[in-house]
């Protein structure tokens, strides 16, 4: 097969792998995010196990069964000179025919890459978005490739002046910001949208849940404005405070609670 590529004609060996490769041409794969610092990986237990979900859900061949991803991190991480980093694992379906369907013997692709850990933000603002999850969406629920709808309500909430999208689901309830999960305080409880509200299992969610009591349900926009404290979470920040939502202040300025930034610090 000859391909072109960036003005030059290449035969799709010389051309790499995204030539043929699924995940470049159709989305077909899934990635994780991890946090590397003081020489561990943060939640790695919890990373695999929903990197193996989500492999099963997905039918693709999961690269535990072959890779012990620890070890492997350490030494990218150590060979790239990052005591702190923000890991990447990208696994796509591989090489195949054209067509939706994936015919004949498929041999998944996987790379892992390291980049430079940035400095947690002291807080974040947020904006309400007209793009909508839907529950029963693959992209909802676990971290495909097809990334598009968050790329896009990140670029629509920028437009707005806001650091993230806020985002509701189809029958508008709270679902999450676009690359992070959402807790709120109220009458000092805490408070998340369930996984049915279109929210991606985050690992950070997952052990904030685990340790302490929180209460998650399906809550409207408005569960927000009598909210003592908003934050975000995901693998790579932790937890942050949400500052404003839609160019108002969010919460009534209570500070982080201690007992999340203990779990996830």
């Amino acid at each position: 097969m000859t391909v072109w590529l960036n003005g030059e004609w290449l035969n799709d060996e010389a051309a790499g792998p995204g030539a043929g490769d699924r995940g470049f041409l159709l989305g077909d794969g899934l990635f994780e995010t991890l946090r590397y610092s003081g020489g561990r990986v943060y939640r790695l237990e919890a990373h695999e196990q929903r990197l193996r979900a989500s492999c099963q859900a997905l039918d693709l061949t999961c690269p535990l069964d072959s890779v012990s991803l620890g070890p492997v991190i350490a030494e990218l991480a150590g060979r790239a000179g990052l005591p702190e980093a923000a890991i990447r694992l990208t696994l796509t379906a591989g090489r195949g025919e054209r067509g939706l369907a994936r015919t004949g013997a498929h041999e998944p692709s996987c790379l892992i890459t390291a980049a430079p850990l940035g400095a947690r933000p002291a807080s974040l603002s947020l904006a309400s978005i007209g793009l909508q999850r839907s529950g029963s969406s693959i992209a909802a629920r676990h971290k495909t490739l097809s990334y598009i709808d968050n790329v896009m309500a990140r670029r629509e909430a920028r437009r707005a002046g806001a650091d993230m999208a806020l985002l509701l689901d189809t029958q508008g309830r709270l679902s999450g910001a676009d690359c992070a999960n959402l807790f709120w305080l109220r009458d000092g409880r805490l408070f998340t949208p369930a996984l049915e509200c279109a929210v991606l299992p985050g690992t950070a969610r997952a052990a904030v849940i685990a340790a302490m009591d929180v209460e998650q349900g399906g809550f409207g926009p408005d569960s927000l404005a009598a909210a003592e404290c908003v934050f975000v979470t995901n693998a790579l920040m932790g937890a942050v405070a949400v500052s404003r939502i839609d160019g108002r202040p969010a919460g009534v300025g209570q500070a982080l609670p201690a007992a999340v930034k203990a779990v996830l610090d």
